[in-house]
């Protein structure tokens, strides 16, 4: 499959890297088809490329490597639209703001997690309620001033 991107300009990948979402992202819910883009092999950021929309491109990484103790409960409902018997059959992304210029104070949103089932190539967005997580959780340490 070939997609001209904004970000990218053309990219090619098998079909069947695609990740189908039923109810899309928060604010894109008609954006249901998306790749992972790699920048490079071992990348910790990755892209997360709408396939519906060549302009639309999500900065996404794993939380554990930011925020090590970081879980929250998986409802029973968001397992089954996933096709997953638990949690163990999928992975979880935050989606990464970047401000620019300024990488070490980027963030993530640990409230609204993207869990996806890499052997369904299915996808939520995930609303946790845990107050002790952010949707600006800083990811970088940030150095005493």
């Amino acid at each position: 499959m070939e997609l001209t991107t904004t970000r990218f300009g053309k990219i090619t990948f098998d079909q069947n890297r695609v990740i189908s979402m039923k109810r899309g992202l928060i604010g894109f819910a008609d954006r249901r088809r998306f790749v992972i883009l790699s920048p490079a092999p071992g990348s910790t950021l990755l892209w997360y490329q709408s396939v519906d929309d060549p302009g639309l491109a999500f900065v996404i990484t794993s939380p554990k490597l930011f925020v090590p103790d970081y879980e929250f409960p998986f409802n029973r409902f968001v397992l089954e639209s996933l096709e997953a018997e638990d949690s163990r059959e999928v992975e979880v992304y935050v989606l990464v703001t970047i401000p620019a210029g300024r990488p070490k104070e980027m963030t993530g949103n640990m409230l609204g997690p993207l869990v996806i089932n890499p052997t369904a190539r299915l996808a939520e967005q995930m609303i946790v309620d845990d107050t002790k997580y952010s949707h600006k959780q800083p990811l970088c340490l940030q150095s005493p001033k």
